[in-house]
Formats: structure tokens, sequence, C-alpha cells
């Protein structure tokens, strides 16, 4: 807050207080609560405080998602981080207390149990915050339409959507070929009215939002592979993948009123590229440049 006090921040910042299971979530909720309405006060411009950030899985690559029926490579269906009668118990109450739940939920066991949360949440509190599953990397086909019927947003790492060496390696393997070809449903979503948004997942990988958008529209790797894109019913238009980077971040974070798109009214943050991507071969799109960027209407780069 003191970056954003002195004009030092350059980015808006959206901050997710970590719940922890076995309890640790119900005593730190009152100091959560303290938290956010510090930032409301004194950075509501540059900084938000109103999500909070469960695990309730861990990876796929790792063996540690949670899914529904055992991997190909042991028996084993993975490591839920909370149990499910707690997460829902635990996304009720910080729901109740006027928080965003964001949920990473990986594997297809675990998105059903965040799913059941946002369920049981709306029963009992009506209307929530933009509640938002990361990743959704493995959907059991019962639970794709859920998402639009509870209003859940699915946000994406678009980068994650090829067949890349850990895929090839550690995934595939472990889901074996049917459920591997499962992975991703981000066009599924979408065209069945479900809200979508894209992020990086930085530190973990690339933070550069035209490499996730490259790979959005192909679902190629760099090397063009496979030549018809994995899963190329899953691909996404130029549009829709900016949409998903831009909008669907903006609603995502609660903002869309602010910033999202170029209207009359809404803050001027703009990033310019060095080349119109729409008249790039899809393959090129991902080697755009920013050259400029507006925060506020001030330039902060180029």
């Amino acid at each position: 807050m003191q970056g954003a006090r002195s004009g030092a921040l350059k980015f808006r910042v959206n901050l997710a207080w970590l719940a922890e299971p076995e309890g640790v979530w119900r005593t730190k909720l009152d100091s959560n609560i303290a938290r956010r309405d510090r930032v409301a006060k004194e950075a509501p411009e540059w900084i938000t405080g109103n999500t909070v950030k469960f695990f309730a899985d861990g990876i796929l690559e790792g063996g540690t998602a949670a899914v529904l029926v055992d991997y190909c490579d042991c028996p084993s269906k993975g490591i839920p981080n909370w149990r499910r009668e707690e997460l829902i118990e635990a996304v009720a109450e910080v729901v109740k207390s006027g928080f965003q739940a964001h949920i990473h939920a990986i594997g297809d066991a675990g998105i059903r149990n965040a799913l059941d949360a946002f369920e049981h949440a709306r029963k009992v509190h009506g209307n929530l915050i933009n509640p938002v599953i990361a990743h959704s990397q493995l959907i059991d086909p019962a639970d794709l339409p859920r998402f639009k019927e509870l209003d859940v947003i699915a946000n994406f790492e678009p980068l994650w959507a090829q067949l890349a060496n850990e895929q090839v390696v550690l995934t595939v393997p472990r889901l074996g070929q049917e459920r591997a070809d499962r992975q991703y449903p981000m066009a599924t979503l979408l065209r069945s009215g479900t809200k979508i948004s894209f992020g990086s997942d930085w530190p973990v990988t690339s933070p550069v939002p035209m490499e996730g958008i490259g790979v959005a529209i192909t679902r190629q790797t760099d090397e063009e592979f496979p030549p018809e894109g994995w899963v190329p019913n899953e691909r996404l238009t130029l549009d829709e993948a900016l949409t998903a980077y831009t909008m669907g971040s903006a609603v995502q974070a609660n903002e869309s009123h602010l910033w999202g798109d170029l209207s009359i009214g809404k803050r001027a943050d703009i990033a310019v590229l060095n080349s119109d991507i729409h008249a790039l071969a899809p393959m090129q799109v991902r080697r755009a440049k920013v050259v400029g960027t507006w925060l506020g209407g001030v330039r902060v780069f180029g």
C-alpha cells in the first residue's frame, strides 16, 4: 500500500487471503475481514482484498490433483487438501462475510467438490460474488453444465493447453488418453454460456498474455505440434481469447464497471502491440510484443 500511496505501484493488485483447512481458516477470518477493510480504505483504486483463496487439491503432474477414478500409473485418486464437508462449510462462511471465494481445483474430484461448495453457498446465501474455480483442468462431463447453472467463472491458464513435455511425459500417462483429451475444455464451457477468464499462474509459467492467446487459438506448441492442434474443437477464436484476458479478468476481479474494455468512462488501462494481431497467422500471434502500456491514462511502459 505504500507503493500505491507514493505512486511507485505500476499495476493494479487483487489480493487473495489464503484459507487453510483443519479449522485454520476460521481462526483467520476476522483478521482477513480487517485486512480487506483496511485495503478498501487506504488504496481502493490500486488494490483490492475481497477474495479468499482455497486450494482444493494439487496438480495432475504430481499425482496430487483429486480425481474420481484412480490414476493409470498408481492406485491413487490424488490428495484432496480439504475434506468435502469442511470445504462446503468454509466457503459458505467466507461468502457470508462478503468475500469472493476463489478455489484452485484441477482434478475432476476437486472440481466437483468446489462446485458442491458453491452450490451449497448459493442455496444458503443467494447470489455469490463471482465465484471462481482456478485452472479447471479436468472436468467430469456431468459437471460441465454446473458452471453455468451456478454462475461459476472457469479460470484457465491457456498456455498450459498444449502438448508440451510435461503433458506428454507426466500428465497423459497418468490420466490415460480419454481423460487426457478432456483437459482444458475452454471452448465447450464458453460456448455453453459459462464465463471464462484467463491468467498466467506466474511465476510458475510465463506471464506474457500473447503467449497464452497464441496457444488458446491453436492448441499447438511453438513447434506447431500437433499439426491440427491438441483437441482442436477446444480452440478459441482470437476475439474470444482476447476477451477472456481482458473483460473476463475484469469480471473475475469484480471490476468490469471500471476496466476490461475501451468504454467511455472506464479507466484507460491500455496495452499497445507492435502489430495488428488480427492480420497475423495464428502461429504468429504469440510473437507479438507490447510496445506501450498506459495505466489510468498515464504511460508506464514503452
